[in-house]
């Protein structure tokens, strides 16, 4: 019942002041993080013991508290349940836009949330200002359309010139109007 609510990797200025991990009770009752950890996709979990979540309420952990080095390109966090076991993560592909958080806009389909980067909102829920979900990890900055190399693009140029070339000469052979006009039809014969 405990998830990853947002992350900011790459605030506006220095990163270690700003940083922060968000997470959320989306249970009934406060739960106390004893035994819980927090990783940033390396070896080195920080235990969370001594902290607690009410229940519909956030928890804000800052660079201070966590000595989490975030990265701002294909950054990962991992919340860690007791035994050791991944309870929750969260993870983005390409680069971090300056000043905003990877910040989930829903729980109905978790442990795999829908996130999106939004305006930071630490200790509050998430916002979509002029946002779109992006669903599970798209990388942020991916061209949608794979881009073609300059050979692939001359090979294609070429292939679309022969067929307008072989329709234009297919209507003007099929139109005896357009022949005669640009042949000089039976203008030609005569002579």
């Amino acid at each position: 019942m405990v998830y990853i609510n947002e992350w900011l990797p790459n605030p506006v200025g220095p990163d270690a002041p700003g940083e922060f991990v968000e997470l959320y009770n989306s249970g009934p009752a406060g739960m106390s993080l004893d035994g819980y950890a927090l990783g940033a996709g390396g070896k080195r979990k920080v235990p969370l013991g001594g902290y607690a979540i009410p229940a519909g309420g956030y928890l804000s952990l800052t660079h201070a508290q966590t000595k989490l080095s975030l990265k701002n390109t294909d950054g990962e966090v991992l919340l860690y349940g007791p035994g050791g076991t991944v309870a929750d993560s969260a993870r983005f592909a390409g680069a971090a836009p300056e000043g905003k958080s990877w910040s989930r806009m829903d729980y109905g389909t978790a442990p795999i949330g829908h996130f999106a980067w939004t305006y930071p909102t630490p200790g509050a829920a998430n916002r979509t200002i002029d946002t779109g979900i992006t669903v599970r990890h798209y990388p942020y900055g991916a061209p949608l359309v794979p881009r073609i190399g300059i050979g692939a693009a001359t090979i294609f140029a070429a292939g679309v010139s022969a067929v307008l070339l072989a329709f234009f000469l297919y209507v003007i052979f099929k139109n005896k109007n357009i022949s005669d006009l640009l042949f000089g039809g039976d203008e030609a014969a005569r002579l």
